[in-house]
């Protein structure tokens, strides 16, 4: 969070001023948004529902992948679409479709994408209350143009969160 406000995300928190100098003097010019809400854990993790969000491009196999050909006509963005991800995924149930990512790393171990392991142990040591049933993917690199993961994409897997009432959604970015 930042300084200035304490319910802002500072998405330069970690990286200190020199990296965030030059990192933020590469990105191209995009539009702006308005700050990203902080919204405050409303109970303990041990009654809590998790549900993971992962920005690798993974899809359960048999299902429709990512669509890497946009990715190639288009190398400033990915698909903005996202996917369904069952709470029993693993490695060998599901494939990364990303050009701008290494996704062999993600095919030897999901966790570094979608730490599904990880959660489950929390659950099973009683820290955290229970996994939601699905689990999201969609492809993070979107250039300037978020305006159908902003528009479609996050409402629709918002929808599908509450409906399976999930307390807690965490992000996996890579």
């Amino acid at each position: 969070m930042s300084e200035a406000n304490p319910r802002t995300v500072d998405p330069w928190r970690f990286t200190g001023g020199f990296l965030k100098g030059v990192l933020s003097s590469r990105i191209p010019e995009s539009p702006s948004y308005d700050p990203i809400p902080w919204a405050p854990v409303a109970k303990p993790l041990a009654d809590s529902k998790l549900a993971l969000l992962s920005t690798a491009g993974l899809s359960m196999k048999g299902d429709r992948p990512f669509d890497m050909d946009f990715e190639r006509k288009n190398p400033t963005r990915g698909d903005p679409s996202w996917r369904a991800l069952r709470a029993d995924a693993s490695s060998g149930s599901v494939e990364a479709n990303h050009l701008h990512i290494d996704t062999g790393y993600i095919a030897r171990d999901l966790n570094v994408a979608l730490p599904l392991d990880r959660a489950r142990e929390l659950v099973a040591e009683g820290r955290l209350g229970a996994l939601a049933d699905t689990h999201y993917s969609t492809m993070g690199y979107q250039g300037n143009d978020t305006t159908s993961q902003q528009e479609q994409s996050a409402p629709e897997i918002a929808d599908r969160m509450r409906s399976e009432e999930v307390d807690l959604a965490l992000l996996a970015p890579v």
